[in-house]
C-alpha cells in the first residue's frame, strides 16, 4: 500500500476533529475503521467515531479536501453499553443469548477494537485495554466460525442437492470467511473482505492472496470428501491459537465426526463440533485428536 492516501486521510480526519470538537462542546473524536488500522487507498472515505455526553443529532457527512469524512455520533452511555461486551466472552452452549446480542454488535466492537483518539497529537493510543482487545478477538473469531458453520450446512444441502454450480460459489465464500477467521487469530480487526490481501500479508510480501481451497468433488459429497478437511484443520488452528492446550490427544469414537459439515467452535464452556443443528461437545484432549486427524485427512 502506498502511504500517501493513508497520510493524507489523516490529515483530513486530524482536521474534522477540530472542527467537530469546536461543534461538539465535551466530545471526543476517535477514528475508527480500516484508516485507523493504517488501511486506505485513493478513493478511501474517513470514518470517525463523535462520542457526547448525552443523544445529538449526527453531524452526517461532510467534504474536507475533496475527501468525504463520515461521522457516526454516539452517546458515551452507549459506548459503555458496548464495552461491557467486551468484559468477557460469556457465550455458552445452552444460553447464547449474549452470543447472538454480540454478533448483533459486532461492527460496533469493530469501531472499538480500531478506535483511536483524534486529538492533534502524533501518537495514536488504543481505546481498549489488552483484555478487552483479547475477548473482542474471541467474540469475532467465534462469530467467523459461526458463518463458516452456517455455509458448511448450505454445502451438504446443495451437495446433496446436486446444485453443484451453486455449491461453488459458497465454497468461493468459505474461503474467504476462513482467511478472515485466520486473520483474527491472528490479531487483525474484522475489517471487509476487500482488505484480507494486506492483513495476511507479512513483512516480506505487500499483498497475500485469499488461500485457495482445495476442487472440490461434489459428486462424491458428502459421503467421501476429503477436500473439506483443508477447512477443518484451519478453522481449528485459528481456534487453538487463541484457546491452546497442552492436554494429551484423544481419539473421538464417534463414527462420522470428521465427515463433511462438521467443524469445531469454542464457546466459555469449552469445545464442541457442530455440523447443521448438530452439536457434539469435546473435552481439550478430544478436540486435539479430531484436530490432529483432520490434518492427516488433509494431507492424505
Amino acid at each position: 500500500m502506498n502511504d500517501t492516501p493513508w497520510l493524507k486521510r489523516l490529515e483530513v480526519a486530524e482536521q474534522a476533529a477540530a472542527r467537530l470538537a469546536d461543534e461538539y462542546v465535551g466530545a471526543d473524536v476517535w477514528l475508527v475503521g480500516a484508516l485507523a488500522e493504517g488501511l486506505a487507498h485513493q478513493h478511501s472515505d474517513v470514518d470517525l467515531l463523535l462520542i457526547t455526553p448525552g443523544p445529538v443529532a449526527g453531524p452526517g457527512s461532510r467534504l474536507i479536501q475533496g475527501i468525504r469524512v463520515d461521522v457516526r455520533a454516539v452517546s458515551r452511555s452507549t459506548v459503555h453499553e458496548w464495552r461491557t461486551l467486551l468484559d468477557a466472552f460469556t457465550v455458552t452452549r445452552d444460553d447464547i443469548a449474549t452470543f447472538r446480542a454480540a454478533r448483533a454488535r459486532l461492527s460496533d466492537l469493530t469501531l472499538l477494537r480500531t478506535a483511536r483518539p483524534l486529538a492533534q497529537t502524533p501518537d495514536q493510543v488504543a481505546v481498549l485495554e489488552p483484555g478487552q482487545r483479547a475477548t473482542y478477538q474471541r467474540w469475532a473469531l467465534a462469530d467467523r466460525c459461526e458463518a463458516a458453520g452456517s455455509l458448511a450446512e448450505d454445502l451438504l444441502g446443495l451437495a446433496q442437492a446436486g446444485l453443484y454450480p451453486h455449491a461453488d460459489l459458497v465454497w468461493a465464500q468459505l474461503a474467504r470467511v476462513v482467511a478472515q477467521a485466520e486473520t483474527v487469530a491472528a490479531g487483525a480487526a474484522l475489517l471487509g473482505e476487500k482488505w484480507l490481501p494486506s492483513l495476511l500479508s507479512s513483512n516480506n510480501a505487500r499483498f497475500t492472496p485469499v488461500p485457495a481451497l482445495p476442487e472440490p468433488r461434489w459428486v462424491s459429497a458428502p459421503a467421501h470428501s476429503p477436500f473439506f478437511a483443508s477447512v477443518q484443520v484451519r478453522v481449528a488452528d485459528a481456534l487453538l491459537a487463541l484457546w491452546p492446550t497442552d492436554a494429551e490427544p484423544e481419539p473421538v469414537d464417534e463414527a462420522g465426526l470428521g465427515g463433511f459439515g462438521w467443524l469445531p467452535q469454542r464457546y466459555g464452556d469449552g469445545w464442541f463440533l457442530r455440523r447443521g443443528d448438530d452439536r457434539v461437545p469435546l473435552s481439550d484432549g478430544r478436540m486435539r485428536g479430531w484436530q490432529q486427524a483432520a490434518a492427516r485427512r488433509a494431507h492424505s
